[in-house]
């Protein structure tokens, strides 16, 4: 009981002068509460190790000084957490287009699975950049016929993609 009321008359005598001093420091109120409450605790906790103290309000001022400036060190290293984390943000746009991008290029190669053999040769060739005449070389082909073969695989995918009937990936 004793103790508790040693307790009581010590926050009496120094929470408002360390909340002042802690606010000077932080800019914030109620972090500046806090600073003189856990300040008060860690005191309190371990007076036993300061009996070497001269002056009890200097000591205080110097464990708010140092419990200020964690404090704010705390708030730069989040603040360049969020700072990181929001530019890791503004990169997501290309990770997510380059998957959307691999995703529908994977739906299209599946598309392309589905058709004869020939058209889909053709078709394969074409998305590698090949034109109609080059095609035509390669398969031993005329390029009218490249180019029947092409269009009627290019319906054959509309009609794949607009049945809904094919998954993604």
């Amino acid at each position: 009981m004793r103790k508790s009321h040693e307790l009581e008359t010590f926050i009496k005598e120094h929470y408002a002068a360390l909340c002042a001093v802690a606010v000077r420091f932080v800019g914030s109120p109620d972090a500046a509460q806090d600073i003189a409450q856990e300040v008060i605790i860690k005191f309190w906790e371990n007076q036993h190790n300061q009996q070497d103290i001269n002056s009890i309000g200097n000591f205080l001022y110097t464990m708010v000084k140092n419990e200020s400036l964690n404090y704010l060190r705390g708030l730069q290293r989040e603040t360049q957490r969020y700072t990181k984390l929001e530019i890791e943000e503004q990169e997501d746009p290309q990770v997510l287009n380059q998957l959307i991008a691999e995703d529908t290029n994977q739906t299209l190669i599946n598309a392309i699975n589905t058709l004869p053999l020939q058209s889909a040769r053709i078709m394969r060739l074409v998305l590698s950049g090949y034109e109609n005449r080059e095609i035509a070389q390669i398969m031993g082909i005329s390029v009218n016929t490249i180019k029947t073969l092409k269009y009627a695989a290019i319906r054959k995918l509309r009609v794949y993609f607009s049945s809904g009937n094919y998954e993604l990936g």
